[in-house]
């Protein structure tokens, strides 16, 4: 048996338990978000670095970013669970975690609406909520609806090109088993780049042979205007037509309780993108 695969045993094992812990740890934005919604923040006594919102958890104790963990850290905080995602790591440091005597839930992060909805009603569990994750979970699914709804009226189908600004890096393209892919796949996107897998340097010709109707970008520090004048996307018909949208301000990819917000104020800003 692998370590992820005892982990999530372990996980299972856990969320059957109910025990509700007094003193959480979360590490995960979405996670963070879901316990914020579901009325029980008074337990937290830590979050890692992605959990920004809502403002409030950026004030408690941070336990770093989520791929870089450190037993030391999390443990000084003295939490009696931790709820987390697939993504956290490494390994070495979760197992020294579980040494410890620390309940750890470790919930999948399928980038899809019943990937979310399973990770609110799995954390609603995790905390002896099941019935509010449920109800949270049925509300959020009515939310993402209305707001796909919006996008097909509004934008309709369309062949986008989603990119992460490096800066002085340059651009990485969104492919496949991205949360960004995710995110236009429940938008009802295209993904111009679904040929390729995770991130990977976008070129000038790769993206006049893509040519997409509209370029989604995050992590940028630029204005639009400065992005569309970029060699690596002045000579799509995204950049020709003003069809270049930051997405940073509305937390699309955040893929937590407010995914149906998201989809709305990405359905209101591509209006003129139909």
């Amino acid at each position: 048996m692998t370590l992820k695969t005892a982990l999530f045993a372990l996980s299972a094992i856990t969320l059957t338990g109910l025990a509700q812990a007094e003193r959480l740890v979360t590490i995960d934005g979405s996670i963070t978000e879901i316990v914020y919604a579901l009325g029980a923040e008074d337990r937290l006594v830590g979050v890692d670095t992605t959990s920004i919102y809502p403002e409030a958890a950026t004030e408690l104790p941070d336990v770093g970013y989520m791929r870089t963990l450190s037993a030391e850290g999390i443990l000084s905080l003295a939490p009696e669970r931790i709820i987390t995602t697939e993504d956290a790591g490494p390994p070495d440091t979760l197992e020294q975690l579980i040494a410890a005597g620390v309940q750890i839930d470790i919930l999948e992060n399928e980038p899809t609406l019943d990937g979310l909805t399973y990770k609110i009603r799995a954390t609603g569990t995790a905390l002896g909520l099941s019935d509010a994750g449920a109800e949270l979970a049925d509300q959020v699914e009515d939310e993402v609806h209305s707001a796909q709804q919006q996008l097909a009226e509004r934008v309709g189908e369309l062949n986008v090109m989603f990119v992460m600004d490096g800066g002085s890096r340059g651009f990485q393209v969104a492919g496949i088993g991205t949360l960004a892919n995710g995110a236009l796949q429940i938008a009802g996107f295209n993904n111009v780049f679904a040929d390729i897998r995770g991130y990977k340097p976008l070129t000038p010709e790769a993206a006049i042979e893509a040519n997409p109707d509209a370029i989604l970008v995050f992590h940028s520090q630029n204005d639009l205007a400065t992005l569309a004048a970029n060699p690596a996307l002045r000579l799509t018909a995204a950049a020709e037509n003003g069809h270049i949208y930051s997405v940073d301000d509305i937390d699309l990819l955040t893929f937590g309780p407010r995914l149906g917000w998201s989809l709305q104020q990405l359905a209101e800003r591509m209006a003129d993108a139909s």
